[in-house]
């Protein structure tokens, strides 16, 4: 079964493309096949909590609820170091390969 990695904005456009590029070229080097990394509207968030291979929610903004997945804070991939965006997409990567 596939992973799924859902990247979620305010808008779903701009900031979540940039983490969502770094997160895909991450598992690829990492050589995860099955994961599916998608950007999406923080509002359309719903629509994704019953899936089976949701794995985690990367946010771009503030969120103020809790889910059943992991959700990291991904705004280091905007504001951050190259240091911070590494240390990020590591700890995306032991989610990963804790599921």
């Amino acid at each position: 079964m596939g992973k799924l990695i859902v990247v979620a904005c305010g808008a779903g456009i701009n900031t979540s493309t940039i983490a969502e590029d770094s997160i895909r070229e991450r598992m690829a080097k990492e050589g995860f096949t099955d994961v599916e990394v998608k950007r999406i509207l923080m509002a359309d968030i719903e629509g994704y909590l019953t899936r089976t291979d949701l794995v985690m929610i990367v946010s771009m903004m503030k969120i103020f609820r809790t889910f059943d997945v992991p959700v990291i804070q991904g705004m280091p991939f905007l504001i951050g170091s190259q240091t911070e965006k590494d240390v990020l997409l590591d700890k995306i990567v032991d989610v990963v390969k804790k599921v």
